[in-house]
């Protein structure tokens, strides 16, 4: 039976086009399963049309690079208890490192404005 769900956030801002970012967080240490992931952002326009990413958590790659964000996001008419990308087995939180290497590539759908990644984690505590 799984544990209590915590729902963890965490955001960076992208303010420069077709540049790299790579960004490191930390669990609460009282985390100790990843069930599943989304991503959006305060402009999803940006973020659906102009990035792509890889995500590890605890040194353990969930998605590889060039990872498209779209794939990662989820509209307003899907409902709020199944947005999330299960992760299927869950991930050991292990030593609590999230990692996400994030790009911005330029896309004449969406010309660059600066706009918040924010990456949402669906977490069992111990």
């Amino acid at each position: 039976m799984a544990g209590n769900i915590v729902y963890k956030t965490f955001s960076f801002l992208v303010d420069t086009p077709a540049t790299s970012y790579t960004k490191k967080f930390e669990l609460d240490k009282n985390i100790k399963l990843v069930r599943a992931i989304m991503l959006s952002s305060n402009k999803p326009n940006q973020l659906f049309f102009r990035g792509s990413q890889k995500v590890e958590v605890n040194g353990e790659e969930l998605y590889p690079e060039d990872y498209e964000s779209r794939l990662l996001m989820s509209g307003i008419s899907v409902p709020p208890n199944e947005r999330y990308v299960d992760l299927g087995d869950a991930v050991l939180s292990g030593n609590g490192e999230v990692k996400i290497v994030f790009k911005d590539i330029n896309n004449t759908l969406a010309p660059f404005d600066a706009y918040q990644v924010i990456l949402n984690l669906k977490c069992d505590i111990g």
